[in-house]
């Protein structure tokens, strides 16, 4: 269907007609429409078009387009002439937006906003919708009647149109004329053909009656209220106080029919979404009391409305420039509108947040001004979560980070924060312009493997002096060196499970700086031989110390002293380069068996030191030792060599000295 307009051989000239013939060859080449389906011919519209489309201009611009196939010496082409002037020079919220309009006299092509038929989409409205609508056109209609003075001449369903947001807008112009022109426009056949016999004054079917100012509209409009309402309920106080004015607007007796600007403040007219939209529209003129009454009960009548009404008719509104700078919109309404309900106390469900919400926020960081950027990203910890992942990660990153660049510090302070935010959504790597590397530690030691049991074995840490704890397990007392008391805890058969399965402790910053500290030398751990009693408490001075892993020094209670007088040294950690575990528990089970020193070693010594000393005086000299022939033979090699024979041996030199 997107060349389904092209295919229209008069299209070129219209468009060339839309752009003016000075620029149509400059403008041309840049104009660009992709036209979708054709609306459905059931429309009331058709009446008075042939094609209408929904298309989009330039790629970024959603607009309609309408046509009309002419004839030869076709005098409608005068009414579409006025209604293409009059709509391109009427300016008014809910009178229809004039895009481009073109006359031949083949064709007729006018493109607007992007807007659907009224009959098409009213069986969807709720009655506050309606109400809304119908307050819309009224208003439109006493506009063109009090500023323009002009009378519309053609209301009916053809001339009514729903944007996208809900609003109605008031269109059809080819019969709008002043007053005393009226009657020209509305007795000819083409406006009998084309408008509905019951939208028609039943004055107009008499000749020779004056018509009154607007009262043509006045009766369309009671008219157009009866056709509003045929599908809503009829129980309805609305839908009853709706009807009570639609007939005193269509009475018989034109004398008796209200005037239009009287019903403007009927009531039945008014309703929680009109207050909202007109209070919006005109909160740069309203004072601090009035604007006080508002926020005040603004979230109350939201929630009174329907999600869907709020969502379409409201979300731009309310994030409007003027609503946007105001302080109580960020206390008052925005932590309840800018969140879903079901994630928080939102009002709009997430179906109708993602719909029409999301798209306003993008649309804001559009704008380029620093007040209402700043108002915006004031909001950022609340909806950012809610905003698509891509569109976070592109386009919101980039605007956030074009906002640090900025001059203005409160500007750059907000952009800040709200980096701070997408770096918790979507991390730092995703969100920093900068690069991303490793510039901390993370402030613990690396972890080792628990020591391991040996030989049916268990061992544990020992605590350090400065740190040590009175052991409720059986212990002795060992090692009084230097007159300084030490004790450590020694494993018993009954304690060895304990040891076992106690668990280490590795979150103590002193575990991990003094229980790994390196040692001269490995220090063994004597294993004990025999089982030592359970209340047995002392072992004799004689007995051998146990040497432990972290061996306890008689400068500890010195320096620790010290060390508990500096501010902060309880979180100091001693990082030592640390031996294998494996290596340190094999050194203890080294075993340690002193060498004696041989008997003929020992006799040499005792000789050459005979020798090198002379008698000391007063001694005899019969006591000194002499060489003997049987000396210098040596030993024989069957003698024997034992402890006892060279005992006897060394008898044997001694009694020989003597004599």
């Amino acid at each position: 269907m997107g060349s389904l307009l092209w295919m229209l051989p008069s299209l070129p000239e219209l468009l060339a007609s839309l752009m003016g013939a000075q620029e149509s060859a400059n403008r041309r080449q840049d104009e660009v429409i992709d036209v979708d389906d054709e609306v459905p011919q059931d429309a009331a519209a058709y009446k008075l078009w042939t094609h209408i489309h929904p298309a989009v201009r330039n790629k970024r611009v959603p607009c309609t387009i309408f046509i009309r196939k002419l004839e030869n010496n076709d005098e409608a082409l005068k009414y579409f002439e006025n209604g293409i002037k009059l709509l391109k020079q009427l300016k008014h919220p809910n009178i229809l937006k004039f895009l481009e309009g073109a006359c031949t006299t083949s064709d007729v092509s006018l493109i607007t906003e992007r807007v659907r038929m009224l009959d098409l989409s009213l069986k969807s409205m709720s009655i506050v919708e309606i109400q809304s609508g119908l307050r819309h056109i009224l208003e439109a209609l006493l506009f063109l009647h009090n500023k323009a003075c002009m009378s519309h001449n053609n209301i009916s369903p053809s001339s009514i149109f729903v944007c996208s947001n809900g609003e109605w807008k008031l269109g059809g112009f080819e019969f709008t004329s002043s007053p005393n022109l009226s009657i020209e426009f509305t007795r000819s056949k083409f406006y009998t053909s084309v408008r509905p016999k019951e939208f028609i004054l039943p004055e107009d079917q008499k000749p020779g009656d004056a018509l009154q100012h607007f009262s043509d509209d006045s009766y369309g409009f009671g008219k157009l209220i009866d056709y509003a309402l045929q599908n809503s309920d009829e129980s309805d106080e609305v839908v009853h106080r709706l009807k009570d004015i639609a007939e005193q607007l269509t009475a018989t007796d034109p004398a008796a029919r209200l005037p239009l600007s009287d019903v403007l403040d009927n009531p039945a007219l008014s309703n929680d979404l009109t207050e909202l939209i007109s209070f919006c529209n005109t909160i740069q003129i309203k004072d601090v009391e009035e604007k006080n009454v508002f926020y005040g009960n603004v979230v109350a009548r939201l929630r009174s409305l329907p999600g869907d009404v709020v969502a379409r008719r409201l979300c731009r509104l309310l994030l409007s420039r003027y609503v946007l700078l105001e302080p109580k919109s960020h206390s008052e309404l925005y932590p309840y509108l800018l969140v879903p309900a079901e994630d928080a106390e939102g009002i709009l469900s997430r179906e109708d947040y993602d719909t029409y919400m999301v798209p306003e926020l993008l649309r804001l960081f559009r704008v380029r001004e620093s007040a209402v950027r700043i108002a915006l990203l004031s909001q950022f910890g609340r909806f950012a979560q809610y905003l698509p992942r891509d569109r976070l990660e592109g386009f919101v990153t980039d605007e956030v980070v074009q906002g640090c660049h900025d001059c203005d510090n409160s500007l750059v302070s907000s952009s800040l924060r709200a980096l701070a935010t997408l770096v918790d959504i979507l991390g730092a790597e995703a969100v920093c312009p900068w690069t991303i590397a490793k510039k901390f530690g993370n402030g613990s030691p690396q972890k080792v493997r628990s020591p391991k049991s040996v030989f049916g074995i268990g061992f544990r840490r020992m605590e350090s002096a400065s740190f040590s704890r009175t052991e409720s397990t059986s212990g002795v007392e060992i090692g009084k060196a230097n007159g300084l008391e030490k004790s450590a805890s020694v494993p018993s058969i009954n304690s060895e499970k304990e040891w076992a399965e106690e668990k280490a402790d590795w979150n103590n910053d002193f575990s991990w700086s003094s229980d790994w500290k390196d040692t001269d030398e490995p220090a063994p751990v004597e294993t004990p031989e025999k089982t030592i009693p359970a209340d047995s408490k002392t072992v004799s001075k004689s007995s051998k110390p146990l040497k432990l892993h972290a061996p306890i020094s008689k400068k500890n209670s010195a320096t620790d002293t010290k060390k508990a007088n500096v501010i902060g040294s309880e979180f100091e950690i001693n990082v030592m380069p640390r031996k294998s575990i494996e290596d340190d528990l094999f050194a203890d089970l080294t075993p340690n068996i002193p060498t004696p020193t041989p008997l003929i070693e020992k006799l040499k010594a005792l000789q050459t030191t005979a020798h090198a000393e002379p008698p000391v005086a007063g001694i005899s000299s019969k006591f000194a030792m002499v060489e003997t022939p049987e000396d210098t033979s040596g030993w024989d090699e069957n003698e024997d060599i034992s402890i006892t024979s060279a005992g006897d041996s060394v008898s044997t030199v001694c009694t020989r000295g003597n004599a």
